[in-house]
Order: C-alpha cells, then sequence, then structure tokens
C-alpha cells in the first residue's frame, strides 16, 4: 500500500524541516492522526490527494527522493563508470601496443605471432565468437604497420574487439 510505503519519508522529511505532525497536518490540509497513522504505517486507505498534499508541504518529489531508488540509481551510475574506466584502460593498452609495433616493426614479428596463435586457439576450441576470430585474423594478416594503425581506430567494434582481445599476453 502506498501509505504504509511513503511513511518512513514523511516521518523523515517532517523531522528534517523541524515540524511538528500538527504542524504538518494543519498546512497540508489533513488531520493530524492521519500523518500518525502514516508515519507509524498503520494500514489504513489513503487517498492519493492527501499523499500530494504532505508532498507539496514537505517540498519533496516522493519518487526522486525514495531513498531505494537514489542507491540503485547511484549504483547503477558506478557500475557504469567502472565499465567505462576498463573500457579506456583497454583502449590505451591498445594504442601503447600499436605505436610498439609500428615503432619497431622487427621486433613485432613475435607479438603478432603470439597474437595469431591466440586466434587460431579460439577457433580451435570455440572459446569466441566467429565475429572476433574473424575480425582478428584479417587484422592480424595486415602489415605490422598497417595493423598499428588500424589498431587506433577499430570502428563501432572498437570496444568490444578490446575486450575479446588476443594481445593479452603482450601486457602480462
Amino acid at each position: 500500500m502506498l501509505s504504509s510505503h511513503f511513511g518512513s519519508l514523511i516521518r523523515n522529511q517532517r523531522v528534517a524541516r523541524g515540524l511538528t505532525q500538527a504542524a504538518l497536518a494543519a498546512a497540508a490540509g489533513v488531520s493530524r492522526t492521519i500523518v500518525s497513522r502514516l508515519e507509524q504505517s498503520m494500514p489504513g486507505p489513503v487517498q492519493t490527494d492527501v499523499l500530494d498534499r504532505l508532498f507539496s508541504v514537505l517540498g519533496i518529489d516522493p519518487v526522486s527522493n525514495r531513498p531505494a531508488a537514489d542507491t540503485l540509481l547511484a549504483e547503477r551510475h558506478r557500475a557504469r563508470l567502472e565499465h567505462q574506466l576498463q573500457l579506456d584502460r583497454q583502449r590505451i593498452r591498445h594504442l601503447r601496443l600499436a605505436l610498439e609495433l609500428a615503432s619497431a616493426p622487427q621486433s613485432a614479428r613475435g607479438r603478432i605471432s603470439a597474437a595469431r596463435r591466440v586466434v587460431g586457439l579460439w577457433a580451435q576450441n570455440k572459446t569466441c565468437s566467429p565475429f572476433y576470430i574473424k575480425r582478428w585474423s584479417e587484422l592480424l594478416a595486415l602489415p605490422t604497420r598497417e595493423l598499428a594503425g588500424k589498431m587506433t581506430c577499430l570502428g563501432e567494434w572498437e570496444d568490444a574487439l578490446f575486450q575479446n582481445t588476443p594481445w593479452s599476453s603482450a601486457w602480462t
């Protein structure tokens, strides 16, 4: 029931604003008994306009001020930021590797061979999507400098390719 759900919100906001139950009731045009029953989460029907008037006096939006909603929103925001940070780290690793490959093509051959072996294992063991196997196989077949250039911008699949990368051994 809405009345029991919003009871603690009303009580917390009333106390935070230094209002008595009687003062809140008078300002909202409801009885003090209704305020008391709501705050105690006592069962009973309450008209939504009564809740609306109480919320209006307290200056709150019941949806945005619900602690559970705020916590959930904060957790989702934090998870998105952590995911973005992880993607940025992968992107930076690949950009550094691309610079190393381009600046020293002779020593890059060993790294490229190791990456090809990883892609070969993906194909053999079917541990990765055929899309990633095909795309990385195409990229690793390019001349070293061209591969390095492609690694700096892999288009719309960049994040996905960087998460499913054959280069893990390059930074372990």
